[in-house]
């Protein structure tokens, strides 16, 4: 193998883990909101409960609590497809901060971490966004 074969057999390794691992957290993303969808009234209310001891008031809890079903399906579906991923990315970074945020007054740090590790795979793929080529965005192209 040449080292032009070499280079190209890199590039498509690359791209088809970008696409790997964006499919993965759209599924995970789609799959949270489809298992609380059944369940929305029930995931707000405990919501709201368990920020009853910090500052948020309640309407705004629950209004949150509703939001990130809504959200979590978006971003799920837009990274399955592959289609506005970047935005779908920074969205979900800007999701996690506020779930941090929330976690911390809860002073829940062990999911303050895990939400830390969907964090790095978030900013992970918005640093590789040149190495999404299948998907709508680039139309699931194996040449670009």
């Amino acid at each position: 193998m040449n080292s032009s074969q070499s280079d190209s057999s890199a590039k498509l390794d690359r791209n088809m883990g970008f696409a790997l691992l964006r499919v993965m957290l759209g599924i995970n993303m789609l799959g949270r909101s489809v298992v609380r969808i059944p369940q929305i009234e029930t995931f707000a209310s405990g919501m709201a409960s368990n920020f009853a001891d910090t500052f948020l008031p309640e309407p705004f809890v629950l209004v949150y609590a509703y939001a990130i079903v809504l959200t979590e399906t978006i971003i799920g579906v837009l990274l399955i497809l592959g289609w506005k991923t970047r935005w779908a990315l920074l969205t979900m970074g800007l999701l996690l901060i506020t779930l941090a945020f929330g976690m911390i007054l809860q002073q829940n740090f062990g999911t303050v971490a895990n939400i830390l590790v969907y964090a790095f795979v978030v900013s992970f793929l918005l640093f590789n966004t040149n190495f999404d080529h299948f998907g709508i965005d680039r139309g699931f192209s194996f040449k670009k």
